[in-house]
């Protein structure tokens, strides 16, 4: 579930690509913190297997839209 902010700035192509990154792809998720009242920033690390291995450091910040409903408003 991505947050109207997000999806204004993703186009449906960089999505796919995004979440299809291959056979060999995996990620690591850490702890994440607050950074202010309804909003949580996880540090991501995106793993890839192709003739030379890669691997990406980068976030994904989460934001409280409503009553119990969350998404993400940033992704990598």
């Amino acid at each position: 579930m991505l947050s109207d902010s997000a999806r204004q700035h993703t186009s449906p192509e960089q999505l796919q690509e995004f979440f299809s990154p291959g056979l060999d792809a995996a990620y690591e998720i850490a702890r994440g913190r607050r950074i202010k009242s309804g909003s949580y920033i996880f540090p991501v690390v995106l793993f890839s297997s192709t003739t030379h291995s890669h691997r990406l450091a980068t976030a994904i910040i989460i934001t409280r839209g409503g009553k119990n409903e969350w998404a993400v408003a940033k992704l990598p």
